[in-house]
């Protein structure tokens, strides 16, 4: 068994929307199992420059049918003293199995993205997610879980708020040889207002160059019906990189 232990990335600043599957990990034989990714470049002189990346996720299958998951990421960038990209989340799930496809699933995440004039949110649900396949080479999947969100925006745009949406999901994995490609669609509708919602599309190549190393690139579009003021209702970010791949300690 495998795992990605370090990604080094060139990404624009990230969603603050958050794709969960990506994270998703079939832990086989193993109880737990931990990754770690990281980031830096800095430069003086002329130019005055700092990014830092930091991340990764902690699995973890306390029974046969229970898998939770906890995952985390940091991403700062300075530019002459200025912050272009400051943001931050913290992801816990849990999920539990309650027939051969049918898993019932609990979130919590708190997150913090600076570019989308977001000081904090914070979101709990839960809902149900059916396997449609779930096989190595395919897999197809379905969610719906409604989610109390609440909202601190910078200041100047006005008081916290507190809603909920319906979150929903579809997500599908298929790997040819050496080559994976996925993609996951969520669709976030305030459920009283249903004009008021968010989509997140993301879709993925990872190609094996080697045993250790593989090559990654994602696209991923965001949209949001009603940004606040002074943010863009659409980001489109293409992320590359390489990866570096190891035992999990795991047969």
């Amino acid at each position: 068994m495998r795992a990605a232990l370090l990604a080094l990335l060139i990404a624009a600043p990230a969603t603050a929307q958050i794709n969960t599957e990506r994270m998703r990990r079939q832990l086989g034989d193993d109880r737990l199992h931990l990754a770690l990714d990281a980031s830096a470049a800095v430069a003086r002189g002329n130019s005055d420059f700092l990014q830092i990346g930091l991340g990764g996720p902690l699995d973890l299958r306390a029974f046969e049918d229970d898998l939770a998951f906890v995952v985390g990421r940091l991403d700062l960038a300075q530019s002459d003293g200025a912050s272009f990209v400051d943001r931050s989340f913290v992801h816990a799930r849990h999920n539990t199995s309650l027939g051969p496809r049918i898993v019932w699933e609990t979130f919590v995440q708190v997150e913090r993205n600076g570019p989308q004039r977001l000081r904090a949110r914070t979101l709990i649900g839960g809902g149900l997610r059916y396997e449609v396949v779930d096989r190595d080479s395919v897999g197809l999947a379905a969610g719906l879980l409604p989610m109390f969100e609440r909202e601190v925006l910078d200041e100047a745009l006005g008081e916290p708020t507190s809603v909920v949406r319906a979150s929903g999901y579809v997500s599908a994995r298929l790997t040819l040889a050496n080559a994976t490609l996925s993609t996951t669609t969520y669709l976030q509708p305030q459920i009283s207002e249903p004009d008021d919602f968010r989509v997140l599309t993301q879709a993925a190549v990872e190609v094996g160059v080697t045993r250790w190393v593989r090559i990654r690139v994602r696209a991923d579009l965001r949209y949001d019906s009603r940004p606040p003021v002074g943010v863009e209702p659409t980001d489109v970010r293409l992320e590359n990189g390489l990866v570096l791949v190891i035992p999990a300690g795991a047969p």
